[in-house]
């Protein structure tokens, strides 16, 4: 069945190629009231299409859904104006599927039951590298931390821990590759002193890594591939910014649209709840 646009184009078409209005519609079978109506619903949607053009040239990365939830629309209403101003995302190449099972690590049944962490890379305008420690927590989609440096050691993977598990408490588990930073006998002392079980995963696997991944996924298209650091000070201070944004503003659909921090916080009350009943 073709949509009413559709049968709109292909009557403009057909007209380009020499044909009169009235010998098109009878060509295609169409009404001639197609030729001469005049589309009302551009013009009542011109507000909110403004917003949402707006809207995907400050966060690019944000698909029809997330959009919806961010301007607090109907989704399917910005679904249609999305399609009809070719404000699509590029389909991405389909991943390989693999083969046969992994073993099943430890999973997060909680808020700071398990977390995972792993370095990211990025260039100054100078030229010089820059490292970055990324911190979540697997249950609520949390950043604790984003370390930048021009390069962080052994000791340095140790000191963040430590405020972190100040903040917030120590996980049960972390999760990480096996990096030289994270297999260090330093690092393993401590998180034995810590009473902290590391979970290594697979050397070569990193799908089993999946929630760390995904996050620098979103780090290095909303953040680092729009900005251009003078300096490690400028990438602190815009990176912790986005930090910030992704914790308490971004919707997560893995999350229900929620936030990071609206999971923490939902997680929360329902232990309050749960132990109160209990009591």
């Amino acid at each position: 069945m073709i949509s009413p646009l559709a049968r709109r184009r292909l009557l403009a078409l057909t007209s380009q190629r020499g044909l009169s209005k009235r010998a098109a519609c009878r060509l295609l079978g169409l009404s001639r009231r197609i030729a001469c109506y005049r589309l009302k619903q551009p013009e009542k949607d011109r507000p909110l299409a403004e917003r949402l053009v707006a809207t995907t040239q400050r966060f690019p990365r944000f698909g029809y859904r997330r959009t919806a939830i961010w301007l607090d629309l109907g989704e399917t209403r910005v679904r249609r104006l999305w399609r009809n101003m070719g404000l699509q995302l590029p389909r991405t190449r389909p991943r390989r599927r693999r083969s046969g099972t992994d073993i099943r690590l430890p999973g997060a049944t909680m808020p700071n039951t398990v977390w995972t962490y792993d370095f990211i890379f990025d260039r100054l305008a100078s030229g010089t590298t820059l490292k970055l420690l990324c911190v979540l927590d697997e249950y609520t989609r949390e950043c604790l931390a984003i370390e930048v440096g021009r390069w962080i050691r052994s000791q340095d993977v140790i000191l963040t821990l430590s405020r972190l598990m100040k903040i917030y408490g120590k996980p049960a588990h972390i999760r990480s590759d096996n990096g030289a930073e994270f297999t260090a006998t330093a690092v393993m002392r401590w998180l034995r002193d810590q009473n902290v079980g590391p979970a290594f995963i697979t050397p070569g696997s990193p799908w089993q890594n999946g929630y760390v991944e995904s996050f620098h996924g979103k780090l290095r298209d909303e953040c680092l591939n729009r900005e251009w650091f003078r300096d490690a000070r400028e990438a602190k201070i815009v990176i912790e910014k986005w930090r910030q944004f992704y914790n308490h503003q971004r919707p997560h659909s893995a999350l229900g649209y929620r936030t990071p921090a609206q999971a923490r916080q939902a997680a929360l009350d329902e232990s309050n709840i749960g132990h109160r009943l209990t009591a």
